[in-house]
C-alpha cells in the first residue's frame, strides 16, 4: 500500500494495521507506547474524531517506517485534517498534489545503469544494506515493518534504505509492498569497497559468537602445514564458495544467511 494514493490519514493507519500480522492486533497499544501517550488517546484519533499532533505525527509515520518523502505526505494529510479554514486546506491540498506528482516521477525514474562510487560508499557502508536486499525475496518480508522485525532494525532506518535500493534498482517497490530489482551488486577483490564489505559482515559474525544457535557455525583453527597443502586447502575453499554460491542462486529464498572464510597466513 502506498502513502501517496490516499487522501485520509486515518485510513491510511487503520488499513496499515489490518494489513500487519494477527490483523494488526496490539499495533495501536505498541503505537501509543512508542508515542508514550494514553493507548485512549490513540485510539481516539483512529477510531473517532480526534486529530494527531504535528508532533505525534511525526512519532507515527517514525513507527509506521516511513520514508522521507512518504513522511512529508503523511504530515500534510494531518495538517489538511487540522485546518480549520478552506483557504488554508486549499494551500495543504495543492503541497500535497505536488508532493504525489514528485513521488510518481521518481518512481518512474529507474536507474539503470551500475551504481555509481558515492551509492557505492552508502551501500557497502553497513551490513544491512545487503541484508535489507536480500531479505525482500523471501515470502513474508516484503513490508517495512515485516523487515525491520525479522532483522531487529529501526523502521525509519529500514524504510530510508528500502528508499535507497529503489532508486538505485536494486529493489522494486508496488503498491508499498518490495521485490528484488534488476540491478546486481558484485564487490571484486581489487575493489577500494571490499575491506568495508568483509568488516561489516565479519562484525556481525562476532557479535553472533555471544548467543550461539545450532543452526551457526563457527570455527577457528590455526595450524602448521606444509606450502603445497595451504595451497591445496586454500584451492579447496574456492571450490566450496563456487558450490555454496550456485547452490544458494539455484534455491528458493526462505532464509538469509552469510558465509564469511578466512584462510590467511600468521607470518608477517
Amino acid at each position: 500500500m502506498s502513502i501517496f494514493s490516499y487522501q485520509d490519514y486515518k485510513k491510511y493507519v487503520n488499513e496499515w494495521v489490518d494489513l500487519q500480522p494477527r490483523s494488526g492486533h496490539g499495533q495501536l497499544r505498541k503505537m501509543a507506547e512508542n508515542l508514550r501517550v494514553s493507548a485512549v488517546i490513540i485510539s481516539q484519533v483512529f477510531r473517532g474524531n480526534r486529530e494527531l499532533s504535528l508532533e505525534q505525527a511525526v512519532g507515527v509515520s517514525n513507527f509506521l517506517g516511513l520514508g522521507e518523502s512518504e513522511r512529508n505526505y503523511f504530515l500534510l494529510l494531518v495538517n489538511i485534517a487540522r485546518a480549520g479554514t478552506t483557504e488554508l486546506k486549499a494551500i495543504y491540498s495543492k503541497q500535497l498534489d505536488d508532493l504525489r506528482r514528485q513521488s510518481l516521477a521518481l518512481k518512474n525514474r529507474i536507474k539503470h545503469q551500475k551504481m555509481n562510487n558515492e551509492d557505492r560508499v552508502t551501500f557497502y557502508s553497513h551490513w544491512y544494506y545487503s541484508a535489507v536486499r536480500l531479505g525482500v525475496s523471501i515470502k513474508g518480508l516484503n513490508s517495512t515493518t515485516a523487515i525491520a522485525d525479522y532483522l531487529k532494525l529501526d523502521r525509519k532506518l529500514v524504510a530510508s534504505v528500502l528508499e535507497f535500493l529503489v532508486n538505485n534498482g536494486l529493489v522494486v517497490e508496488k503498491d508499498g509492498m518490495f521485490d528484488l530489482g534488476p540491478q546486481v551488486t558484485h564487490v571484486g577483490h581489487d575493489s577500494p569497497f571490499v575491506s568495508r564489505h568483509h568488516a561489516n559482515w565479519r562484525t556481525q559474525a562476532l557479535q553472533r559468537l555471544d548467543s550461539p544457535l545450532d543452526t551457526n557455525l563457527f570455527y577457528t583453527g590455526p595450524m602448521a602445514l606444509s606450502v603445497k597443502a595451504s595451497q591445496e586447502i586454500r584451492a579447496m575453499l574456492i571450490r566450496l564458495v563456487e558450490k555454496s554460491t550456485d547452490k544458494a542462486s539455484n534455491s528458493k529464498s526462505e532464509t538469509l544467511r552469510c558465509l564469511n572464510i578466512d584462510w590467511f597466513g600468521i607470518e608477517r
